[in-house]
């Protein structure tokens, strides 16, 4: 028999010589699919990171923000060996150079180690704002404050001291005398002035000198004028002797203080206030930080529908935005007031 067609047959049967237009398609079609879903990861895995990044900043810029403000609160009160008792007769503008420089004003200024500058609720704007410091609500400045927020001062000598004759002559200095004789106890004054009169326990030297700092932090809703970013500021003293802004940390919205009040005279607060009479600030022995920070770009689809505590302010919000936040407390003991007044 013969079996050579069939054979033929079932080897050309075995050959591929392309695929038909119907395989193709469908070959695409799987391509496509595959590829679709493929990107559709990696848009999701992207926004994902984004939105983490997004509230990693956040989140970074609230403790940043929390961690400065105790730090410096840490310091504030320190005037070397010296220190200040007494009522304030007044409260001073914090900005005001001739006044912390004059001797019959410069207790006051010591005697406030910490001071403060209420905004009531969040939709609030302070009354009473220091002259000196060139605070507004207007847009367009550097030291243009938000409503809601509160205006913290700090005053300290730097804990470097520096010898007379090393006096920067525009800087600001805390001068102590340490001689028995001496009948003015301390100074603040330029470096230009007299600095011989001040001496140390042989009452023939001239006593070292501090720098003197005074910082006011603020809110701004702006860190570069108009960019729309609420960025915590500082106001203080330079090494010229003049008040320089400096921006510190983005995205912190609002920031609202509340001073614990010794009552007694152990250095322990036994209340919290917003707004201390003047009589009340030598006596501010702790502080309590609250703030919110704010995403610096909107997340979409997101809605900010909660309510922040932010101590005896109240609640703020909802915003109704597309920014998300966080809220921040801390509690900051003074230390230098404080252990002045602990008893062994």
């Amino acid at each position: 028999m013969n079996y050579t067609t069939p054979s033929r047959a079932f080897a050309k049967r075995q050959m591929q010589h392309g695929l038909s237009l119907v395989e193709l398609m469908i070959s695409i079609t799987i391509g496509l699919l595959i590829l679709s879903a493929l990107s559709t990861l990696f848009i999701n895995q992207s926004r994902t990171r984004a939105e983490l990044d997004k509230s990693n900043r956040m989140i970074d810029n609230g403790r940043y923000a929390l961690e400065l403000l105790s730090d410096n609160l840490r310091l504030a009160g320190f005037y070397g060996n010296y220190k200040p008792s007494g009522t304030p007769a007044a409260t001073p503008d914090p900005c005001d150079i001739a006044n912390i420089t004059n001797a019959a004003t410069s207790l006051d200024v010591l005697l406030h180690h910490v001071q403060g500058y209420n905004a009531a609720t969040q939709a609030s704007q302070i009354t009473g704002l220091p002259a000196s410091c060139g605070f507004t609500y207007t847009a367009g400045s550097a030291t243009t404050l938000k409503a809601g927020s509160d205006i913290l001062v700090l005053r300290r000598a730097s804990t470097s001291a520096v010898a007379p004759a090393a006096a920067n002559a525009a800087a600001i200095y805390f001068q102590v005398s340490n001689c028995a004789t001496d009948t003015t106890p301390y100074q603040i004054a330029p470096g230009t002035a007299d600095f011989t009169t001040f001496r140390n326990k042989d009452c023939a030297t001239s006593a070292n000198l501090r720098p003197f700092l005074v910082q006011v932090y603020f809110v701004s809703p702006d860190n570069k004028v108009g960019d729309g970013i609420p960025t915590l500021k500082r106001l203080e003293i330079d090494a010229t002797g003049a008040f320089v802004t400096t921006p510190l940390v983005e995205g912190i919205e609002y920031m609202q203080i509340d001073f614990g009040l010794d009552s007694g005279t152990d250095g322990a607060a036994d209340s919290y206030i917003a707004a201390p009479a003047t009589a009340d600030w030598p006596n501010i022995m702790s502080v309590k930080i609250n703030i919110i920070a704010r995403n610096n770009e909107t997340t979409s689809g997101y809605t900010d529908t909660k309510s922040y505590a932010l101590g005896n302010a109240g609640a703020f919000g909802p915003f109704n935005n597309a920014y998300k936040r966080h809220a921040y407390t801390q509690v900051v003991r003074l230390v230098n007031p404080s252990s002045r007044r602990e008893v062994p």
